[in-house]
């Protein structure tokens, strides 16, 4: 009997450890955290920014340090590790100039052993609200500055 017991307790136990491995992420994965920039936004004079859309695989969003007033801001941070932002103005008087995309985003990348982050995604501008125009955001438009380096920065 308390051979028994013993062995169903082992047995628990390995099967927490087992849980918590699996719970805490991909068992061969290792996660970031990076801080996002977009440094360089090439916008017209008199446009403003009226949305955006940003992908991350494999990795999720992990705070959004603002939200600017006046926009609809929806995450999906899929279990998949696909993940997305999407933002949009609600109101002409909230659009945004570029200075909002500095340091603007932190982002917990997960990469597979030999796998390959990616974030990609677009700017949506307008001059007139009546007009837009998608601006396509490559991997190399974007800055990522590990977090920690970062926190010491602003101190």
């Amino acid at each position: 009997m308390i051979r028994s017991l013993k062995s169903h307790l082992s047995l628990l136990g390995a099967y927490a450890i087992f849980i918590g491995i699996l719970g805490s992420g991909n068992l061969f994965a290792r996660a970031q955290t990076s801080v996002v920039s977009i440094p360089s936004i090439q916008i017209a004079d008199g446009e403003r920014i009226v949305g955006f859309e940003i992908h991350v695989r494999p990795g999720r969003i992990a705070a959004l340090p603002t939200i600017p007033i006046g926009w609809n801001i929806q995450i999906d941070n899929d279990p998949s590790w696909d993940t997305s932002i999407t933002g949009s103005v609600k109101v002409g008087a909230a659009a945004l100039d570029c200075k909002f995309f500095k340091r603007f985003l932190v982002v917990e990348k997960s990469e597979p052993m030999g796998g390959h982050f990616d974030i990609q995604g677009e700017i949506i501008v307008t001059k007139d609200f009546v007009t837009s125009r998608r601006i396509k955001l490559e991997p190399s438009d974007f800055k990522l500055l590990p977090r920690a380096r970062f926190s010491a920065q602003k101190q």
